[in-house]
């Protein structure tokens, strides 16, 4: 949420502290970051491929390209914030190539759901062939609707690891029991959930990560549906903005349209600009 405001503030031109001048080219952020992962692991060969693009390889040959333009977008919105994006990216990335090795294990007590957009799953793909795979399996997924997908990812302390639907049977997960076990382990792992605002217009925070997979657990809903007038409308334009009015408030739809355009325009892991209703359990889209 402190992104978000953030945005909306610089948006509006009330951010003090943050001229541009001040704030780094995607070129200086993408040499800061290089040598953030040379200073880490020296004994990495770390290259500037372009600017948004670092590749880092391991003495053993494994390789992994870093795309930087959530990192950059992260910290445009709070520029002294830099020190610490640049820490948790580098963090993630080193994560990211160690992974590449086959894990020992998949702790079922730690896999997640996680909502993206659909072209989430060709970014994916690309990302792998990036990294030299030569087949490209896919991750475990099902279909929420027709715009939005549910990725299952193991979420250790400091990184998402996807995995695939061999995983599974390998390490004995029932498939048809994921999305229940899934949403259970977020329901124990999300301690902070917390729903902001009045007069039925309302955000839903859980630590800046996985707002919108809120969406897919059923205990946060029964207390939001009394609040709004109307069905639950509800906007994700980001992955950590989860924004909820009713289907019959004229205000609150119009408040949040316009936080979904100033999301869209400034905030980072964009989903989707359209409006949806949580109905029988179901995400329909909204276009009243």
């Amino acid at each position: 949420m402190k992104r978000f405001i953030q945005a909306i503030l610089a948006a509006l031109g009330l951010c003090s502290g943050c001229s541009k001048s001040d704030i780094l080219s995607p070129n200086q952020f993408t040499s800061e970051i290089a040598e953030a992962f040379r200073k880490s692991s020296p004994e990495f060969k770390v290259e500037i491929v372009r600017e948004m693009e670092v590749k880092l390889t391991t003495i053993d040959g494994r390789e992994t390209t870093s795309f930087l333009n959530n990192a950059y977008d992260v910290y445009k919105q709070d520029p002294k914030s830099k020190k610490d994006v640049i820490q948790r990216y580098v963090t993630s990335g080193l994560e990211t190539i160690a992974s590449l090795k086959l894990p020992a294990a998949l702790d079922s007590t730690r896999i997640i759901p996680i909502i993206k957009d659909r072209p989430w799953l060709e970014e994916y793909r690309k990302a792998l062939m990036s990294r030299g795979a030569k087949v490209v399996p896919e991750p475990v997924y099902e279909e929420l609707n027709s715009d939005l997908i549910i990725v299952y990812a193991e979420d250790s302390p400091k990184n998402i690891s996807y995995f695939q639907p061999n995983d599974l049977e390998k390490f004995h997960i029932n498939r048809q029991d994921l999305r229940d076990l899934a949403c259970k382990n977020l329901k124990r792992l999300l301690t902070n959930i917390e729903r902001h605002g009045t007069n039925g217009l309302y955000m839903i925070t859980a630590g800046g990560d996985y707002e919108a997979s809120l969406l897919l657990l059923d205990s946060v809903w029964s207390d939001v549906e009394k609040d709004v007038h109307g069905e639950i409308v509800v906007a994700i334009p980001t992955r950590d903005l989860l924004v909820v009015t009713g289907s019959q408030d004229t205000e609150g739809l119009k408040k949040m349209r316009d936080i979904v355009h100033r999301a869209t325009a400034q905030g980072s892991y964009r989903l989707t600009t359209k409006l949806f209703v949580l109905r029988g359990g179901n995400l329909k889209e909204f276009s009243q």
